[in-house]
């Protein structure tokens, strides 16, 4: 069979189909299937819960970071605070009761870099509370 107009890939296809006899066979339909495979099953809405619960209270590393960094920040602002007060004259106890509770509460991050950085932080307010405290 020639058809004009149409590629020689596609004439090769239309030679390689069975010729057509009109007569229909039973073994050109594929026969049908017995057993229909399950449908999946819905997800239980107690599960969905529980992992959007979990998924919101994980924090991801960049917020984790940025919390330990911005707490760490908050230990050398009062580092800094200290310094003022003292350059001026004798320390106030509320300046050394907030260092005293910024140590108290301090937790070292995770990441290795912020930890050194944050242990060294937390070092210095340990020397300026013993410091002052035998000065006082």
């Amino acid at each position: 069979m020639r058809v004009e107009g149409v590629s020689l890939p596609v004439q090769a296809l239309l030679a390689a189909l069975p010729r057509a006899t009109g007569a229909f066979r039973a073994s050109d339909v594929a026969a049908p299937a017995t057993e229909l495979p399950p449908p999946p099953r819905p997800l239980q809405a107690a599960t969905s819960v529980q992992m959007l619960v979990a998924l919101a209270a994980t924090e991801p590393p960049r917020e984790r970071r940025r919390r330990a960094v911005a707490e760490v920040d908050r230990g050398l602002g009062l580092l800094e605070r200290l310094h003022a007060v003292s350059a001026t004259g004798p320390v106030t106890p509320a300046v050394l009761a907030e260092l005293s509770d910024w140590v108290e509460q301090f937790v070292p991050p995770d990441d290795p870099q912020a930890a050194e950085i944050a242990r060294d932080v937390e070092l210095r307010v340990r020397v300026e509370l013993a410091r002052h405290e035998r000065m006082a």
